[in-house]
C-alpha cells in the first residue's frame, strides 16, 4: 500500500469522512475546490447578516441582502465552473 503524509487538520478531516465521500471525491477531485468557495461565502453571508442593526432601516437591509446574494451567486458559480 502507497504511504502518504498528512498534516493534523488534514487526518481530522480523513477520520470524519466516509467511505463513499471519499470514493466522490476520487471521482470528481474540483468539489473541494468547490465547496471551499461555498464555505468562505457561507462565512462572508453570515458576517453580513449579523452586521445588520437591530432597527435598520428598510434602505440599509435590502442593500445587505443585496450583496449577500452577490457573493452566494459568486461562491456558486466558482463551484460550477
Amino acid at each position: 500500500m502507497k504511504e502518504m503524509r498528512v498534516t493534523g487538520a488534514q487526518q481530522k478531516v480523513l477520520q470524519i469522512l466516509s467511505r463513499k465521500d471519499i470514493s466522490a471525491i476520487r471521482r470528481n477531485p474540483k468539489l473541494v475546490a468547490g465547496a471551499k468557495h461555498l464555505l468562505l461565502a457561507c462565512k462572508k453571508a453570515i458576517r453580513k447578516v449579523e452586521g445588520i442593526p437591530q432597527y435598520a432601516s428598510r434602505k440599509k437591509r435590502e442593500t445587505a441582502y443585496r450583496h449577500i446574494v452577490a457573493i452566494c451567486r459568486k461562491a456558486i458559480d466558482e463551484a460550477e465552473r
